[in-house]
């Protein structure tokens, strides 16, 4: 029988393909901390934070060599379905069972623990999201003790021979649902699992509870973590407010991830002022609500108020947009089927949680893509009889101008709220006066944030 983690060629292959397409989904990949990645084979096991199904297990497969298996843990009642259960055997996930899958089940565990440790023993990783399922909000959930229990049995096995370390990641999306956004991918500090395996052996369950509380707060560190019950939303307004307020080019890290190392400043002091000076918080609470309730009756994003020279209109911008109209039209006309027709079937199947839209809509993608490049071409060569090179140019146009596409349309959407914006300044008009009010909210909420706590 052949082990989870062997290669064959079929695996290779869609590995292959899927890390490749899932490089063209995003439009920034920003990864840092690969300073923590262990280069003298020591067994890994990543532990990123958990928003969104196929793709958070997709990012921390770009963090390891081709030739190296990432094996994933997930949810037993996934593979109730031979099928399913197969496919997911062939993208080398193991079930994990929980007390909710009946503590006959439980024992099962042992023979997959028992495989996660040949799997280390093979100097391939293992990949556990910590927090036992997903959510969509931006905070770090409790954590599940089982990552700590194969971390630490396959320590006891390997002793002084091999040295166990648990990674964690912090994955970052500019959007759970669109393609064309950022992703970021912070690794942290490794932790070494035989620094603690003395105490382990003495105090199991303390150890790894302070393990759990260390795993905790890296992740937070790595994240956003908006680590409130109460006040979400308005942690989620108020941070974006700050971010687009403050944000300016750097020569060391690049705008987004400037943009959200803000967003985790703004996010640690909101915890303090909801600690500290609860109601400071409630009036914080109350402007941000006011706020977003203005600027969605505009049809306004809080990026419309940024600071950043690059987001201005200009005559060179809308040049540059009017002559790569064209482009952007073949871009449109020939990947508006297979961009869509994924998204329609994701309706058709009433996906209901967020964080499972985008790896639905990536799935369905590998098949529509090259399929309707394929009819298209077919398509085109009959009805104006290209020669040969001429259908070689045109596959590779399909395909290159949907970046170009996505970049256009986002970048007209900018130039012309940022033109709408504009142009509200100098008018007086109701919705002109509208406009104001939610300048005059955002700049109170600034205000409160500057003065409220001093760091």
């Amino acid at each position: 029988m052949s082990k989870i983690y062997e290669f064959t060629p079929a695996y290779s292959l869609v590995k292959g393909y899927m890390l490749f397409s899932f490089r063209h989904y995003y439009r920034e990949i920003i990864v840092t901390g690969r300073e923590y990645l262990p280069t003298d084979g020591s067994p890994v096991i990543f532990a990123p934070n958990h928003l969104n199904a196929l793709m958070d297990s997709l990012a921390i497969s770009t963090l390891v060599p081709h030739k190296q298996a990432v094996i994933y843990l997930a949810r037993a009642d996934f593979f109730a379905h031979k099928t399913i259960a197969k496919l997911m055997s062939f993208a080398k996930i193991m079930p994990a069972f929980r007390m909710r899958d009946g503590i006959e089940n439980l024992e099962r565990n042992n023979r997959i623990f028992y495989q996660c440790v040949d799997v280390l023993r093979f100097n391939h990783a293992l990949c556990i999201m910590p927090e036992g399922g997903q959510g969509e909000e931006h905070k770090i959930r409790p954590l599940a003790k089982g990552i700590f229990r194969i971390a630490f049995e396959a320590q006891q096995q390997f002793g002084q021979s091999k040295k166990v370390k648990i990674i964690p990641v912090g994955i970052d999306m500019g959007d759970l649902i669109k393609s064309g956004k950022h992703l970021i991918i912070n690794i942290g500090k490794p932790i070494e699992i035989s620094d603690y395996t003395e105490s382990y052996e003495t105090n199991p369950a303390a150890t790894t509870n302070e393990m759990r509380d260390l795993l905790k707060e890296s992740l937070s560190g790595l994240t956003l973590d908006l680590a409130t019950n109460r006040y979400y939303k308005s942690f989620e307004t108020i941070t974006d407010i700050v971010s687009n307020e403050y944000a300016e080019q750097d020569k060391n890290d690049t705008i987004t991830l400037g943009k959200f190392k803000l967003k985790q400043q703004t996010a640690a002091k909101l915890i303090r002022i909801e600690n500290e000076d609860p109601e400071k918080m409630k009036e914080l609470s109350r402007l941000a609500a006011n706020y977003k309730k203005i600027i969605s009756k505009l049809k306004f994003k809080s990026g419309v108020f940024s600071q950043l020279k690059q987001d201005e209109p200009s005559i060179k911008l809308f040049l540059k947009l009017f002559i790569t109209f064209p482009i952007f039209l073949v871009g449109f006309v020939t990947n508006v089927l297979p961009a869509f027709v994924p998204v329609w079937v994701r309706k058709l199947l009433k996906v209901e949680y967020d964080g499972f839209y985008s790896s639905v809509q990536f799935g369905l993608g590998l098949i529509t893509f090259p399929l309707f490049y394929i009819l298209q071409t077919i398509l085109v060569a009959n009805l104006f009889s290209l020669s040969w090179w001429m259908i070689l140019i045109f596959i590779i146009l399909q395909y290159f101008s949907r970046s170009i596409a996505v970049k256009w349309y986002s970048r007209c959407r900018k130039f012309i709220a940022h033109a709408r914006f504009n142009g509200l300044l100098v008018q007086r008009t109701h919705v002109a006066n509208v406009l104001y009010r939610a300048i005059s909210v955002r700049n109170k909420i600034i205000y409160r944030m500057d003065n409220d706590i001093k760091d």
